[in-house]
C-alpha cells in the first residue's frame, strides 16, 4: 500500500516536503465455530495484524530529502499485535431452494489503541495513527443467503460493524460495512473456482467527537473484483487462494492506494 501527503517546513524551498509512505500489511485470522443446536452455533474470530511501514521524504520538487530519524508523523517501523476479537451467535436454515443465515455479536476491545495523534502533533511530539483496535465494544450484525444453480453455487453476504462510543483516548473508529456476491463452481477433481465482487465502506474516524481533516481515516469506499481457487486436501481440510483487485475507490483526504490483496486460507 502507498500513501502520499505533505508537511509544512519554512526552511525548505517551496516551504513543504512530501511524505511517501509504503505499508506492507499482513493479516491473519483464526476462526472457530461450534453448533449448539441444529440451526444455531457460536462463532469466534481472532485477528492478528503485522504492519511494516517504510517512509521516504522528498522536497517540493520531488528530490530525495534526508531525514534519517523520520519526523513526528512517520518513521520506519514495524507494528504487530492482536486486533479486537469477534464473538457471535450464528443461525441458519433452508428456505426452499435457498439457505439463509444471520449472525449477531460483539467485538472485544483487546487490540492496542494509541493516544490522540492530533493532540500530540499539535505539541510537536511523535505520534501514531495506526490503531490495532477501537477500544470499544462494537456490535456486529450480518446476513447471508445462498443456493445452487446447477453446478454453480451462488452466495451473497453482508456484514456491518457499528462503533457507538469513544475509547479512553477519545478515539471513535468509523462504522464499517461489507458486502460480497460470489459464484463458485467445481472444476476438476478436488479443485473449484470462485468469482465475484466485494464492496466495503468505512466511515470517517473521530477524535474528541469531531472529524479531523488533517490526516487519518476520513472515509473510503472500495469495490473489488475477487477471483480464487480452492482445493480439498482429503482429511486435512480445504486450501484456498483469492486475489482481490480494486476496481473503484472513492476516498476523502490522503488515503492508501493498493494494487492487489492476496488472501490465503485453510479451513476444516
Amino acid at each position: 500500500m502507498r500513501n502520499e501527503h505533505t508537511s509544512p517546513d519554512p526552511s525548505l524551498p517551496g516551504a513543504f516536503y512530501w511524505h511517501v509512505q509504503s505499508l506492507t500489511l499482513n493479516q491473519a485470522s483464526v476462526t472457530g465455530a461450534v453448533g449448539v443446536s441444529p440451526h444455531i452455533g457460536l462463532e469466534t474470530v481472532v485477528p492478528f495484524r503485522h504492519v511494516i511501514s517504510r517512509i521516504r521524504f522528498l522536497d517540493s520538487v520531488r528530490r530525495p530529502l534526508d531525514r534519517p530519524q523520520g519526523d513526528i508523523h512517520h518513521r520506519n517501523e514495524t507494528l504487530a499485535g492482536i486486533e479486537d476479537p469477534w464473538l457471535m451467535v450464528h443461525a441458519g436454515a433452508p428456505r426452499g431452494a435457498w439457505t439463509v443465515a444471520g449472525r449477531a455479536g460483539v467485538t472485544i476491545p483487546l487490540g492496542r489503541t494509541e493516544p490522540d495523534p492530533f493532540a500530540l502533533g499539535d505539541l510537536g511530539l511523535p505520534h501514531q495513527h495506526i490503531q490495532l483496535g477501537t477500544g470499544t465494544w462494537d456490535p456486529i450484525v450480518g446476513a447471508a443467503a445462498g443456493r445452487r444453480f446447477g453446478d454453480v453455487a451462488f452466495t451473497v453476504t453482508a456484514l456491518a460493524r457499528f462503533v457507538l462510543g469513544e475509547s479512553s483516548h477519545g478515539y471513535q473508529a468509523g462504522d464499517r460495512y461489507y458486502a460480497e456476491a460470489m459464484a463458485s463452481r467445481r472444476l476438476a477433481g478436488a479443485w473449484s473456482a470462485s468469482l465475484g465482487f466485494i464492496a466495503a465502506r468505512e466511515q470517517a474516524e473521530r477524535w474528541g467527537g469531531r472529524v479531523r481533516d488533517e490526516e487519518g481515516n476520513l472515509g473510503r469506499t472500495d469495490l473489488l473484483l475477487a477471483a480464487g481457487v480452492a482445493r480439498r486436501l482429503g482429511g486435512v481440510g480445504t486450501f484456498s487462494l483469492t486475489l482481490k483487485i480494486p476496481v473503484l475507490t472513492r476516498s476523502e483526504g490522503a488515503q492508501l492506494d493498493y494494487p492487489v490483496i492476496v488472501s490465503v486460507g485453510w479451513g476444516r
